[in-house]
This record gives structure tokens, sequence and C-alpha cells, in this order.
């Protein structure tokens, strides 16, 4: 049973691995400005960044996090673009690791038939998390005792279905309920829940699941019992900001185009039903207005930057976001 209080706000936010800086800047602001959301729907790496907005011991707990980080990966010289191919090839410092071809020798031995071959030499599994089960752990254990219903989202794959990952509060906000219908499947809050989140696609399935990204990024329709949403991206989904000149451009345009459309189609459900409202169309009072704001980067992130943060996204993440809170508010 949802608790429909007025002005209900909801805020989702994407998570693109590389990116997350952004995402980090706007909550950060938010958590000093003190937007404090009823709902909040978190995908892939915004997870993290939820987690440390969620910190209610220090305020500033975002912006550690970054500075930390920052000052860790600047001191190495390394350019973004040998960066990224380091990570890449090698694997990502605490995150994740290469999956070396004697393991995969090991997974597709003896190599009697060609789909072994395949395996072998096109594995589908590249990469192993390595992140500690108490990372995990301690994310869901935050999650579940706030107060602000959180929603996190994974992908199950036999099932082409969302799995939302939901605390209490987030249930007694919504139309959720533990269970599965045609659209999700709801469970409880959990550290296995977590890592299905934050599964890679290139990690190999975890309990049958993926992380959500790849389906809803982030998952939108559940929170239109709010009345306002902001919507977080860190790309922007209204234009392009480069054009497409080169392979790498290509690459970069067909992954931030998955991330994209179910957004679209979220977004497009939502303003039908305004403008049905508006029209007079739709009269039933089930269905009410929302409103649906948008804070989105202005700076270019491409191919390269694929898991390289950098301290001028999160700024411009801050910046947005206090241009955001500087328009008078619309009624």
């Amino acid at each position: 049973m949802a608790d429909r209080t007025e002005n209900m706000l909801a805020i989702a936010v994407q998570g693109i691995g590389g990116m997350n800086a952004f995402n980090a800047g706007v909550l950060q602001t938010f958590r000093e400005r003190g937007v404090r959301p009823d709902i909040l729907s978190v995908t892939s790496g915004a997870i993290l960044s939820a987690y440390y907005y969620l910190d209610e011991q220090n305020p500033q707990a975002l912006a550690d996090f970054y500075d930390k980080y920052f000052q860790e990966t600047s001191e190495d010289g390394i350019p973004d673009e040998i960066k990224f191919m380091q990570y890449a090839l090698t694997g990502m410092p605490d995150v994740f690791r290469m999956v070396s071809p004697w393991e995969r020798y090991m997974k597709s031995f003896p190599l009697l038939t060609w789909n072994d071959w395949l395996s072998f030499c096109f594995p589908a599994k590249t990469y192993e998390s390595i992140r500690p089960d108490s990372f995990f752990e301690e994310i869901a254990t935050r999650f579940a005792t706030s107060d602000i219903g959180i929603i996190a989202n994974a992908y199950h794959f036999a099932k082409d279905k969302a799995v939302l990952y939901t605390n209490r509060a987030a249930r007694e906000k919504t139309e959720l309920s533990i269970g599965e219908d045609d659209n999700y499947i709801v469970k409880d809050m959990s550290a296995d829940g977590i890592k299905s989140c934050l599964q890679l696609i290139q990690y190999g399935e975890y309990n049958g699941e993926y992380d959500g990204a790849y389906q809803y990024n982030p998952v939108l329709s559940p929170l239109t019992v709010a009345d306002h949403i902001i919507l977080v991206t860190v790309e922007t989904i209204e234009k392009s900001l480069k054009p497409i000149t080169t392979y790498f451009d290509v690459e970069d345009f067909k992954l931030k185009m998955l991330f994209k459309n179910a957004i679209y189609a979220e977004l497009n459900n939502i303003e039908l039903i305004n403008r049905l409202i508006k029209d007079g169309k739709l009269v039933d009072s089930e269905y009410k207005s929302i409103q649906v704001s948008m804070i989105q980067p202005n700076e270019y992130r491409g191919y390269f930057d694929y898991f390289v943060e950098t301290p001028t996204f999160f700024a411009n993440g801050k910046a947005r976001a206090e241009e955001f809170l500087s328009i008078p508010a619309t009624t």
C-alpha cells in the first residue's frame, strides 16, 4: 500500500562506469543543500554514490571518497587513454581482475567441440569481480535501514525482467510488493542483491542476474507515485555532445543508446499521461500529473573515459545541481 503523502519527491540516478563522478557531484550538492527524497532509485555505479550520500555520520562522505580517489589516481601521471587500456586489459584495482587464459582453458577443457573452442577463444566472461563480501553487505545494510525508499535494479536474463531490490520504506511508499508480476521481480534488499546489481555482463551472471543498467538505467515507473521526479543522468539523453567521426565514437554511441532507450520509453509514458490529464481525456482520480526534471552534464565523456573518473566531471555535477536548485520552483 503506497503512502501517498503530498509533494512526494523521488530521485532517479543513472550510473555508468567512469561517469559516476557526475552523479556523485549532484548527490553531494543535494546533501549539502538538504535535498532529501522520499524515494531513491539507483542503478549500477550510482549505487555506490547513494551509499555515501546516505551516510548519516558524515555529510561530506561522497566528497571525501572522491577526493581520495582523485588524489590516488592523479598522482600516477598516466593519461586517461592509457589508463583505460590498462584497466580493460588487466583489470581495475579493488574492483575486478582479468580472467587468465589458463582459467579459460580449464573451463573449456577438453576442447572437444567447436563450442568449446569458441568459448576458449572468444569467452563471454572476461573479468572476475574482486570486491569482498563485506562491500556488498555494508551497502545492503545501509539501504535496508534507511527511511528513504531505496530501489536498486538488476536484470534477470532468463526471465527478461528487471529485479528490483527494495527496502521496506520503498515498498511502503510505492505500489511494489515482494513477488513477481508482468513487469518486475521485487525482492528484499540484500547483499546478494547488491552484488547482482553490480554484476557486469563481462563477469558472467550471478544467481541468473546481471547489472540492471543493461535494461533500465535507472528504473522510473515505480516512482510515479511521487509528485516530482528528478532524473540525474551521467550522459545527456536529449542530444549527443559530440559528432560521430571515428570507430570509437560509433562504439561509444551504441553503448550510450543502450542506456538511453529505456529512459526514453519511461519518460514518454509519463509525458503521455500528463498530456491526457491536461487535455481532459483522462479523468480517473487514480492518475495525476507528475513533474519530471532532469539534471544532465554539459561536459562530454567518451569511449576512453569508461572506468576513468575525473574531478572536472564531479565539479560539473555539483555545478549543474546548483544551477537546478537556483531555478525558482514552478507550481
